[in-house]
């Protein structure tokens, strides 16, 4: 086995016998040693971290609880409008507001419904 050595005179350092008599040897500083060590750890601890995440399910933003939706599904039945449909959700409220709404939210291109039609409505507070 022949072993090139980049600086001819690091390679006579050391024991010299005919196995290892071209073959530098590499010896870290305490630093080095330390730096060695640091990356080492780090590399174990992001494993070790990454890996927890995994099994856990944890994901950026999550939570326990759920948000609800500001909408809700109604079935058309026969005879309603949409005016009647929001004179029911909102009876003293403004129902040009709602209607222009619930024409806006289900993309309606006129006011008429028909029985069965699935639409969303808007929840007020």
């Amino acid at each position: 086995m022949t072993t090139i050595a980049i600086n001819p005179s690091l390679a006579n350092r050391g024991v010299k016998t005919p196995e290892n008599r071209h073959v530098s040897r590499v010896r870290l500083t305490p630093r080095g040693r330390l730096l060695a060590r640091l990356a080492v750890i780090t590399s174990l601890s992001i494993l070790l971290l990454s890996g927890f995440a995994a099994v856990t399910g944890a994901t950026a933003g999550s939570s326990d609880t759920a948000i609800p939706t500001p909408y809700v599904k109604v079935s058309v039945k026969p005879g309603d409008t949409l005016w009647s449909i929001a004179e029911s959700i909102a009876p003293s409220g403004d129902r040009r507001s709602l209607v222009a709404d619930i024409v806006e939210i289900n993309h309606l291109k006129s006011p008429e419904l028909q029985a069965g039609q699935k639409i969303y409505i808007p929840t007020r507070p």
